[in-house]
């Protein structure tokens, strides 16, 4: 196996480690079940333009934060505000906003399909 094997190899363990503690927060926070806060986390990550590891990472970083009494980026605090705004609906495998208190008015452009 390759050096550059072996570095993608770490790093693809890295990246779903951090995927899988963004899910289990979420669906403690929500509450609802890992594959709906998986799909929640697909929904921001999508939403804000980010890779999905990048998304967890920073869900993860500012839960942490906050716990322990850090200032937590007003950038990641806003990934926490989508997910609390978001609904994951299990009769139908959909993501969607509250129009009623969609903070920045793309409710219309949120709903997806799992």
């Amino acid at each position: 196996m390759t050096e550059a094997e072996v570095a993608g190899l770490r790093k693809a363990l890295q990246t779903r480690t951090v995927i899988g503690q963004a899910t289990g927060l979420i669906a403690a926070r929500k509450p609802c079940t890992p594959q709906q806060a998986f799909g929640l986390l697909v929904h921001v990550s999508q939403h804000q333009n980010i890779k999905l590891y990048v998304a967890a990472r920073r869900l993860v970083t500012a839960f942490v934060d906050e716990l322990l009494g850090r200032p937590v980026a007003e950038a990641d605090r806003m990934l926490w505000d989508h997910i609390d705004l978001t609904t994951a609906n299990a009769s139908d495998g959909t993501v969607t906003v509250d129009p009623d208190t969609d903070t920045d008015g793309d409710a219309s452009r949120t709903s997806m399909s799992s």
